[in-house]
């Protein structure tokens, strides 16, 4: 195995080359063979076959990918296993991934905020959350309302929600009838009781809701998860947790944490070295820490909480399973492949966009 490390500078993302100098020959030359083609692996993505140009000293990559991958002065490690080079981010910055926008253009989102604040017809609000949360994977979602009814139940997760509007600012305690909320809890044996409302006072209502066990949920937290569950879904016990386990009385924005903590790019790297490891070993389980060990010996900076991630994102797509602390094929690796060699064709006969 020969390696070496590489700095990418701004020249090389601009025309998509890694190139050195020739002080460096020998050292590259070991990476890259005069007149061969190296089968190459950016970021555990296949590439392709390349070949260097050694009178330039450089081997073309493509401007677009080293821009989706690096910024300048990222340092890679470069390392040749046979007939194939890898290429991974080892120092300053992070990998980047594609492009996102911050916010996307969610119509529900636009509802939610429109009818927070429709006081003349709240249950327009009430239906508009019971929309959210079924976006959310809760398809048990009800409305319900009425006289000495809840407006909202989830009965898989035993909660309740009372959704409150207001022309402006936020709701104060005379909006919330908390005797109500009890009988609530105890009619639906509910074990999480929430109101959500575009805003809540200082004083008396955070206090009271304090000492009943209810959660002020504000309408822009809900936004926030649906956004990230947009980019990345979230699972139904994180959503829970999140707006019911944390012990605050109110939850914000601000309060909700992205539904990926790992780059995706970073995290769809880790998820096919994963497929491409078990591929190649046969392996059909493996644990987070048995592969903490064997990518260190590969030179692969996975840390193990990042490795979990993608392997719960595989779970996620059904190609793995979780069974105490390891992580199992679902069926044969050959057939997987095959279902997503189909899922592929079908995208791109949709034009590449969902």
């Amino acid at each position: 195995m020969e390696k070496i490390e590489h700095k990418i500078d701004g020249w090389q993302l601009d025309y998509g080359y890694i190139r050195w100098l020739k002080k460096d020959d020998e050292r590259y030359k070991g990476i890259f063979p005069e007149n061969q083609e190296m089968e190459i692996i950016l970021q555990g993505e296949n590439i392709g076959r390349k070949k260097a140009d050694w009178n330039m000293r450089r081997i073309y990559i493509g401007k677009k990918l080293l821009k989706e991958k690096y910024d300048e002065g990222d340092i890679v490690s470069i390392i040749r296993e046979g007939n194939k080079v890898y290429i991974t981010k080892s120092g300053k910055g992070v990998i980047k991934g594609p492009k996102i926008n911050s916010e996307i253009d969610l119509p529900l989102i636009n509802e939610l905020r429109k009818n927070q604040r429709n006081s003349d017809n709240p249950s327009l609000f009430e239906k508009s959350i019971v929309k959210a949360f079924k976006k959310l994977g809760f398809n048990d979602a009800k409305h319900l309302g009425g006289k000495d009814e809840p407006d909202i139940i989830i009965e898989s997760f035993k909660v309740v929600i009372d959704a409150k509007t207001t022309k402006e600012g936020g709701i104060n305690e005379g909006y919330v009838n908390f005797p109500a909320m009890r009988r609530y809890r105890e009619k639906y044996d509910a074990e999480y009781i929430g109101i959500v409302a575009p805003g809540f006072a200082q004083g008396n209502l955070i206090n009271t809701a304090e000492k009943e066990g209810v959660v002020l949920i504000e309408t822009e937290a809900i936004c926030e998860l649906l956004q990230n569950h947009a980019k990345f879904p979230y699972d139904r016990d994180r959503i829970v947790e999140i707006l019911f386990k944390s012990d605050k009385v109110r939850i914000t924005s601000r309060d909700v944490p992205p539904s990926i903590s790992t780059d995706l790019a970073r995290l769809t790297e880790i998820a096919s070295k994963i497929l491409s490891d078990i591929k190649q070993t046969g392996k059909t389980s493996f644990s987070p820490e048995e592969l903490v060990i064997a990518y260190s010996w590969q030179n692969l900076n996975y840390k193990k909480e990042e490795i979990e991630q993608a392997s719960d994102f595989l779970v996620s797509f059904n190609i793995l399973k979780k069974v105490n602390d390891k992580y199992e094929l679902v069926e044969a690796i050959e057939s997987i492949l095959k279902k997503m060699s189909l899922l592929v064709e079908i995208f791109n006969k949709i034009g590449g966009r969902i």
